[in-house]
């Protein structure tokens, strides 16, 4: 009787390291043509070209609407780690700070840099949200994230001593997720021509004084 050799474990890093270079390319390229053409305009094929792969390797990645999503979160935090925005490094500095001023800083820093970087997908994805059931609830479950995450950082403001008397946490949640998101950034870069730099600092002014007073 033959015993049957026991089969070794097979490993293809070079095969690996091609899909995620593929996958990288196709995000990437989906990212672009969703910022420049909106979701609508934008087709598998034109993907497919601008990445330099097969339709057939961009629809077994993912089809048009997971698209758009992969391109929205790799541009949240701006790359594919599998790691929530408020467990990144400088969010945790941000919520371990306890100073009301250093974390205004730092969410002004951050959300600059987000907003900036993010604007024009998120302007895809409203715009196809409203067309496209497939995205219609993914859009409202990004702004509830959007809001709790927003709540969050009030909250450390709040536990640092940084809001106004009379200001609840809700109250200012809310004005800070309304005011804050992709039309104003949209219409200070493009409209005006502001840099990230003058988004960070128009944000920290705008932090300071709906929260305020900062210690």
């Amino acid at each position: 009787m033959t015993v049957p050799k026991e089969r070794r474990p097979y490993h293809a890093p070079r095969r690996a390291e091609q899909a995620a270079a593929t996958r990288d390319a196709i995000i990437s390229a989906a990212s672009e043509l969703f910022a420049q053409r909106g979701y609508a305009a934008t087709t598998m094929a034109a993907i497919a070209e601008a990445a330099q792969v097969t339709p057939k390797s961009v629809y077994s990645l993912a089809e048009k609407p997971r698209l758009l999503l992969l391109a929205v979160d790799r541009a949240i935090v701006g790359d594919d780690e599998p790691v929530a925005l408020l467990d990144r490094p400088e969010m945790r500095d941000l919520m371990a700070a306890g100073d009301a001023r250093a974390q205004i800083r730092l969410a002004a820093r951050i959300g600059a840099r987000t907003l900036v970087r993010l604007y024009p997908l998120y302007r895809a994805f409203e715009h196809a949200a409203a067309t496209d059931p497939a995205l219609h609830e993914s859009w409202r479950e990004y702004q509830s994230q959007r809001r709790a995450d927003t709540a969050k950082v009030v909250r450390a403001v709040a536990d640092a001593g940084g809001l106004r008397p009379g200001l609840s946490v809700e109250r200012a949640t809310d004005t800070l997720w309304t005011l804050l998101g992709w039309h104003a950034v949209a219409l200070l870069v493009e409209e005006r021509g502001w840099d990230e730099e003058q988004v960070g600092e128009w944000m920290e002014e705008v932090l300071e004084a709906l929260l305020g007073p900062v210690p």
